[in-house]
């Protein structure tokens, strides 16, 4: 479990600390605070710089946007992972990039911009010797002599992600290549639950995993905060609009009604609680995020999704991160704090001088903060 977290020149971040985290993580903020890029550095810390993650969450925002009127640069720099860089550059060869890793560990994992050159070794074979930074200088020197590789390094270790002057300009190739990456090489498996839910053919994949074990029964337990006649939950392929990847949709059994019904069709807030908690057993002895908790459930039964949140992750051995935006949710999640002191942690990001801070609250000051009516969204 991560017990705190450093991260440098990641999207918005030039540079993070927050000194304390625990079992159940809740992340406040204003818009552009920068709550969904902390997830996704502890998404890309976790997953040890996968390159396939890296990949994705530049997909995700559509950075990876190519336009007739805006034809895509055919220089490394302008490879579509800079995004994920502060103020949205790569830094240059040798120089330092981003730095994720606790706050208080010797050792971070950092993700920069390294150059090699093919030379024979004394037995003719060719190697890959990497050229200091200093001998490049600048990013506009003529580079056609070397390939310019996306690196990770992590105290002596460095591994090669992928090359930028090659990849830049066709990103898909990254994900292509890493679809089978082995989560062995991962430092926490992790699930992520993010503002619109998983796609169907995610969510019948991690259903297929638990929906037989013990872990089935707490998701239909869970799924009784919102009506306490579910019974079952099984995923069917619906092919009313043809055959599709995504085409298994979750149906539930309501007792009292013959035939099942489809889970959208008992509205968004069951449906978000069952992406939460299936995604949340899943997660065993991993990492859970989960982006804007609040979408689509009621502020009534907030406080009780908060309580299972709690008792699951220190059943299973799950750490959470979470964010929002809602009053009602952190009113939710104090109360489940209060029940399980030992077990939380609340952070609000600010903008401070130009720079993101953290503002940590004990369970304490932020019961004070809610009952004095103080803003700490």
């Amino acid at each position: 479990m991560l017990e705190s977290i450093q991260v440098s020149n990641f999207r918005l971040f030039q540079h993070l600390e927050v000194g304390r985290l625990n079992r159940v993580n809740l992340v406040v903020g204003k818009n552009n605070a920068g709550k969904s890029a902390f997830l996704e550095a502890v998404e890309l810390y976790a997953s040890n710089a996968s390159p396939t993650v890296l990949f994705n969450l530049v997909k995700s925002r559509q950075e990876t946007w190519v336009s007739e009127a805006q034809p895509q640069s055919q220089n490394f720099t302008g490879n579509s992972v800079r995004h994920l860089f502060f103020r949205h550059k790569l830094p240059q060869v040798g120089e330092q990039g981003i730095l994720l890793g606790e706050v208080f560990s010797d050792t971070k994992l950092h993700i920069g911009v390294a150059a090699y050159q093919n030379k024979n070794d004394d037995e003719g074979t060719i190697r890959k010797i990497r050229v200091p930074g200093v001998q490049l200088g600048l990013f506009d020197e003529d580079l056609s002599n070397v390939e310019v590789f996306l690196v990770a390094e992590e105290g002596e270790k460095t591994r090669r992600l992928f090359r930028l002057d090659r990849d830049v300009r066709d990103t898909r190739r990254i994900s292509s290549r890493m679809l089978y990456e082995r989560q062995d090489e991962f430092k926490y498996p992790w699930q992520s639950v993010p503002t619109e839910n998983m796609p169907n053919r995610r969510l019948a994949a991690l259903w297929d995993l638990i929906g037989l074990t013990d872990l089935g029964s707490e998701i239909i337990s869970a799924l009784g905060l919102i009506d306490n006649r579910v019974s079952g939950v099984s995923f069917v392929e619906d092919i009313s609009n043809g055959r599709s990847d995504d085409g298994r949709i979750p149906l539930i059994r309501i007792e009292g009604i013959d035939e099942p019904l489809p889970l959208k069709s008992m509205g968004d807030g069951m449906t978000r609680l069952f992406h939460i908690i299936v995604a949340l057993v899943s997660a065993q002895n991993g990492l859970l995020l989960i982006d804007e908790f609040e979408n689509g459930l009621h502020w009534s039964v907030q406080p009780k999704v908060w309580n299972i949140v709690f008792q699951l992750s220190e059943k299973l051995n799950v750490q959470v991160f979470a964010t929002t935006h809602s009053r009602d949710c952190i009113e939710g999640f104090d109360s489940a704090w209060n029940k399980y002191p030992d077990l939380g942690a609340f952070f609000r990001l600010d903008v401070k001088d130009g720079l993101i801070r953290a503002t940590e609250y004990t369970s304490e000051t932020l019961t004070d903060a809610i009952d004095m009516d103080v803003e700490v969204r």
